[in-house]
């Protein structure tokens, strides 16, 4: 076999046939590696319905909150924690959060700290784009592999 455009995209077609997740091969001494990243998604449920009832007043109207069963889904890739410890959203508890929702992240860009046997370490961004979710809490403990965001 020959590493060629066309075998690279056959290996890509065949990730999706046979729903791998990754797929490596070493053809001549030159190794070739595809992972296939795959979008998140969180449903989110609200529990807030509005209902509007008019007036015969002033024409105005009044909105009421009852129960609903609403959701909300938010997509985007994950940044996970590597490791076991506390998390913090910001390098101090004066300092900013590193990042918020609405913030747009780059690769290598640091996101939090997760504290570790009293070591503080960085976690850095493994992609880009705009943060959309929190899923941490400030203080509290994460596992390996709990989600801290969501990018889009």
């Amino acid at each position: 076999m020959k590493l060629d455009l066309e075998s690279v995209k056959k290996l890509a077609k065949s990730i999706e046939e046979h729903n791998l997740s990754e797929i490596s091969i070493e053809v001549n001494g030159t190794k070739l590696t595809m992972k296939k990243e795959e979008l998140r998604q969180e449903v989110v449920t609200s529990n807030i319905k509005y209902v509007e009832q008019p007036t015969l007043t002033n024409k105005e109207i009044e909105i009421e909150e009852i129960e609903s069963s609403e959701e909300i889904v938010v997509e985007g890739k994950e940044i996970v924690s590597p490791m076991v410890g506390t998390y913090y959203s910001a390098p101090s508890p004066d300092s900013e959060d590193f990042v918020k929702i609405g913030d747009k992240v780059e690769v290598g860009d640091t996101v939090c700290i997760v504290e570790a046997m009293k070591m503080m370490n960085e976690v850095k961004s493994s992609v880009a784009g705009t943060v959309v979710a929190l899923r941490a809490e400030n203080g509290k403990v994460v596992k390996k592999g709990d989600i801290l965001f969501l990018v889009k």
